[in-house]
């Protein structure tokens, strides 16, 4: 909550984009927004995988959840510059799979 007592809104830097990797490479995806007053705990940011309709929350904060931490293939950073902060995922490719982050 701001000082004049409304919500703030994290506004998105990053545009969407669409990746084509061959098996075993990697690939980082980055999420940059901006927000004056943001808190990690207030304002939690996650990577929801997405395959075959079914939806996944990957992380809680800088943390990984199962089944993707037992994985080794996932590497959750968060970076704070401010205002601007970026939330990033490292896949090491093993498998072909068609999946949308």
């Amino acid at each position: 909550m701001t000082a004049a007592g409304t919500h703030e809104v994290p506004r998105m830097l990053t545009k969407g984009r669409a990746y084509f990797v061959d098996p075993g490479e990697r690939l980082r995806l980055d999420c940059q927004f901006f927000m004056e007053t943001f808190n990690l705990f207030d304002n939690p940011v996650v990577w929801i995988k997405t395959q075959l309709g079914e939806r996944r929350q990957m992380n809680m904060m800088g943390n990984l959840v199962e089944p993707f931490e037992s994985t080794r293939r996932f590497r959750v950073t968060f970076e704070a510059q401010r205002p601007t902060f970026t939330l990033g995922l490292l896949i090491e490719g093993t498998l072909i799979s068609l999946s949308n982050y």
